[in-house]
């Protein structure tokens, strides 16, 4: 670490209090008197390299001893272009993350042992211990102000590895379904540190595809379909003019990201294809087979969704994917019902309870009250059904879930209708007023639900119409293009 001449002295004294090193024993050690010693550190003119490379072997100073000292006095000496309140927050914050950064070696050190050099591909079967190894790496950035993670890592050598890379990349596509400004600040600090990895030139371009993706996927959820494209585009190119011969990053993760995006682009053919091809080389295929049959939901193939999540069961694991094992079921249920298979859909309700229960997740219980009141208005309970469409509305409404908040009402209007009660109806419709007003549900979907309330108000509805609109609405929640025929 290079030490500036007029820190040097004081960075000796410090690494001779921190020893407990007189000045005599100092120069006892390098041949020195004690009284010259002491001049060379109290002189008025700086130490030069021979004298404080001698001086430092007096002390017997490592790499690291001389770093930690440099530490102090930049702490210490104060910068005349900082007024005392700047420096104090400056010092602050560096405390904070040296403190980070000692913790995150500490612990990572005896894992790192065995790891091969930052600088080579990395060997298949070290992959699951780096991926360790970068788990407990992220924790430690995930604790960091955003600010400072991006220099962290670019200070960092240990960061800058594949493994955190493809952590970071993974978090990024987590923060996309619940903030979206957490998921551009992942995205991008994947796509930097991919740019900061060392290794052979092929391995370094296949990584930086990988975030690239990852990049154009958080574009995707943000709606900016035209800007998800152009960068899907660098990522394939990047993709594919790089190399990962042993295959360490999943192969069928480029192909998983693109069908979403086909997805988003209305273009559900083509999703399914990319699906399929992802299917054939994917590390993950429980993962392809989940999107596949919500790609079929969304296209209306109730039957084909149900088949692909079929499919997908025996490959998960309710023990370390919960969430994913809760969406597959979920999903599941949602298209038994959608089949008017009922019973098979209620048999899935008490798993799919059971894990949000242990998830501690109200956002997954509110949606499985929701199912259990369709599947129950299914079963013809519909005083039962009636009541927990009710209360899932209400408790969409208090998250501001506005498009789900329609679907409730839509199905418990159609009961209400089915029962010849328009007024309870009339009275019911009042509450579309906060989903007209809400930016979450796109204008097709908008211009249904003002047929509904149009006809409500005439006392022209009819439950007919109104599970028409709420078939159409499940549709069209990812499918803004599609159009109401009235």
């Amino acid at each position: 670490m290079t030490c500036p001449p007029e820190a040097r002295p004081l960075v000796v004294l410090l690494l001779a209090a921190m020893k407990n090193l007189t000045l005599k024993q100092i120069g006892g050690r390098i041949g020195m008197a004690g009284k010259i010693v002491s001049y060379h550190l109290t002189k008025e003119a700086p130490l030069n390299d021979e004298q404080f490379e001698l001086l430092l072997q007096g002390v017997e100073a490592t790499p690291g001893d001389v770093a930690g000292a440099m530490i102090c006095y930049e702490a210490l000496v104060p910068n005349p272009a900082l007024t005392p309140q700047e420096r104090d927050v400056v010092e602050t914050e560096v405390r904070e993350v040296a403190g980070w950064f000692r913790g995150v070696l500490i612990e990572s050190v005896p894992l790192s042992r065995a790891a091969p050099p930052l600088d080579e591909y990395p060997r298949p079967f070290d992959a699951e211990s780096a991926r360790r190894l970068a788990g407990m790496r992220l924790l430690y950035l995930k604790r960091l102000p955003e600010a400072n993670r991006l220099p962290v890592v670019k200070a960092a050598r240990e960061l800058q590895t594949w493994a955190v890379c493809e952590r970071i990349a993974e978090e990024a596509v987590q923060a996309a379904s619940r903030n979206l400004s957490e998921a551009f600040h992942w995205a991008e600090l994947a796509r930097q540190t991919a740019l900061l990895v060392k290794g052979p030139d092929g391995w370094r371009t296949r990584l930086q595809g990988y975030a690239a993706a990852i990049f154009a996927n958080t574009l995707r959820v943000a709606g900016k379909l035209k800007d998800a494209e152009k960068a899907m585009k660098e990522a394939r190119r990047l993709w594919v003019a790089g190399s990962d011969p042993d295959h360490v990053l999943d192969p069928g993760r480029l192909l998983d990201l693109e069908a979403s995006l086909r997805r988003a682009q209305r273009r559900f053919k083509d999703a399914i294809t990319t699906l399929d091809a992802a299917l054939l080389v994917s590390r993950t295929p429980a993962r392809i087979l989940v999107k596949k049959g919500f790609t079929l939901e969304v296209m209306g193939d109730y039957e084909g969704a149900a088949e692909a999540l079929r499919e997908a069961e025996p490959r998960l694991d309710k023990r370390s994917e919960p969430r994913f094992w809760y969406t597959q079921r979920f999903n599941l249920a949602v298209n038994f019902s959608h089949l008017g298979r009922h019973t098979e859909a209620r048999d899935l309700l008490e798993q799919v309870r059971e894990i949000a229960i242990e998830l501690g997740d109200e956002i997954f219980l509110l949606r499985v009250t929701w199912l259990e009141g369709r599947i129950a208005a299914g079963l013809g309970r519909r005083e039962e059904a009636g009541l927990l469409l009710d209360q899932a509305r209400r408790g969409f409404a208090d998250r501001e879930m506005f498009y789900d908040v329609a679907l409730a009402l839509l199905e418990h209007a159609g009961l209400l209708l089915d029962e010849g009660r328009p007024a309870e109806v009339k009275t019911l419709a009042l509450n579309l007023r906060d989903v007209f007003q809400s930016e979450e549900v796109h204008q097709e979907a908008l211009s249904a639900l003002r047929l509904f309330r149009e006809a409500v108000e005439r006392e022209e509805a009819t439950a007919e119409l109104a599970y028409r609109i709420l078939a159409f609405l499940f549709r069209a929640r990812h499918d803004p293009g599609l159009r109401f025929k009235s």
